[in-house]
């Protein structure tokens, strides 16, 4: 019972900041989680992505009810995206098991690091057609912004794969892709993410229990469960109080630091 407690104590605070971040950005929080477990547990590397998974899900669906009463969420997008993705979260997660990660996560790790400092080094941080006048955090998700419906499930996609394969969810590619390419505000762009998030992790989540991929990481996950969904209506609720170029720059510095951690695990293996 004291090394469960001691557990709990331990990684309960990490759910909660993993829920608060992971919801202000509408990343889902598992670029942070991920190393953070392998640092702190000594799972494999699949029962830690599948841990993610699960909780990214619990994360996303707290931040979904609390956007959703904001009335934020663009749902016929997020209803969109969703589908589309979660072929590709099946795929990801059988290509967790056989892919040789040797030459993907450099690759992949670049790549984000590029995407993060192109971000932050924008001028504006929000494409134009994002821009509109008045509070941002305002703007409802109703009047549905016109997009490339092709362009967004092509990504959707993507998004599905990328999330299961890295257990790192997909809102880090998704939702600069939201507002920089389909001209999305940032704050619809976080709400919708979430939405899109849990059905994906969710299916991902089922993937892996039907692969045996937790392996007895069932407790940590329920320990971290409990602090994502304290901690994340704190973060839709800080969105409320933070500009939507601030959250595009807080992505940013997010897609650097998976980026730095990819490569960085890579050249310790």
């Amino acid at each position: 019972m004291t090394a469960a407690l001691a557990e709990f104590a331990q990684l309960a605070p990490l759910g909660f900041a993993v829920g608060l971040y992971g919801t202000l950005v509408g990343a889902g929080g598992g670029f942070v989680l991920v190393p953070a477990l392998l640092l702190l547990t000594d799972d494999r590397p699949a029962a830690v992505t599948s841990t993610a998974l699960a909780v990214v899900f619990f994360n996303a669906y707290t931040g979904t009810i609390a956007y959703a009463r904001m009335r934020r969420i663009d749902y016929f997008a997020g209803v969109l995206f969703a589908l589309a993705g979660a072929p590709g979260a099946v795929l990801g997660t059988v290509l967790a098991h056989r892919i040789d990660r040797a030459q993907f996560e450099p690759l992949f790790g670049v790549t984000l690091l590029a995407a993060g400092a192109w971000l932050a080094l924008r001028r504006s941080g929000v494409a134009p057609a994002a821009r509109t006048a008045g509070d941002p955090a305002e703007t409802a998700a109703g009047a549905a912004t016109r997009f490339n419906s092709l362009a967004g499930a092509l990504v959707g996609a993507y998004v599905g794969l990328f999330s299961s394969l890295m257990g790192i969810g997909g809102g880090i590619i998704q939702v600069p892709f939201l507002v920089l390419v389909l001209g999305f505000q940032p704050h619809v762009a976080t709400a919708t993410s979430q939405l899109v998030l849990m059905v994906l992790s969710l299916v991902a989540t089922i993937a892996h229990l039907a692969q045996g991929s937790f392996d007895g990481g069932l407790d940590h996950t329920m320990y971290l469960a409990v602090g994502v969904m304290m901690g994340a209506p704190f973060g839709a609720m800080l969105s409320s109080r933070v500009r939507g170029s601030v959250i595009v720059r807080l992505l940013a510095l997010a897609l650097c630091l998976v980026g730095c951690r990819l490569l960085i695990g890579r050249v310790l293996n």
